[in-house]
């Protein structure tokens, strides 16, 4: 299943962002219910949890969670509260902090209710990307699509979520269109 999502983000921030593609014009939200949002988890590397522990409440959680992110991205819809929408959405979960000693110490926060500890861990995860150059998270440049990414590439010039997708079809066209101007 995690041949279904797109991972053009360049950090699980924006790859969350980009479970909400457009798809032969129309939206698609690739976060159906839990066993989706489980198989994206494990395709973006997080702690997955058991079978069957997420809670339709917390599938909605991690939904709200990406629309606030995207509105804090998306230049097109910025949203001027952008970040008290996302503390707003993290005030409530809550954990206690621990210590993982092995195989690097370092501070994580536990909890004993698998939906807390699924959000504490896609919060982790996720919310660093607001911290990211904001010169560098782009849209990508075709006009029909609507994922981010971050750029990453030496110049900083990057304009596609993929060369072999939107590049290729935005190169394809102006190739035509130089094509059909010089007959």
């Amino acid at each position: 299943m995690t041949d279904t999502f797109i991972w053009v983000g360049q950090h699980p921030g924006l790859d969350l962002c980009n479970t909400t593609p457009v798809i032969d014009g129309t939206p698609v939200d690739l976060l159906t219910g839990s066993e989706a949002l489980v198989a994206w988890a494990a395709g973006a590397g997080l702690p997955v949890p058991p079978a069957g522990a997420l809670s339709v409440r917390c599938v909605r959680w991690c939904r709200a969670l990406r629309d606030g992110l995207r509105a804090a991205f998306d230049p097109p819809a910025r949203d001027p509260d952008r970040l008290g929408h996302i503390d707003g959405l993290l005030h409530p979960v809550r954990g206690t902090l621990g210590l993982v000693i092995a195989p690097d110490p370092r501070v994580v926060l536990r909890s004993d209710d698998p939906d807390a500890q699924f959000r504490l861990d896609l919060a982790a995860a996720t919310v660093p990307a607001l911290a990211l150059d904001p010169a560098r998270v782009r849209r990508c440049a075709s006009g029909t699509c609507v994922l981010l990414f971050h750029d990453v590439s030496k110049a900083g010039r990057r304009r596609w979520c993929d060369m072999a997708a939107c590049g290729n079809r935005a190169k394809a066209a102006a190739h035509l269109a130089r094509s059909r101007s010089a007959r």
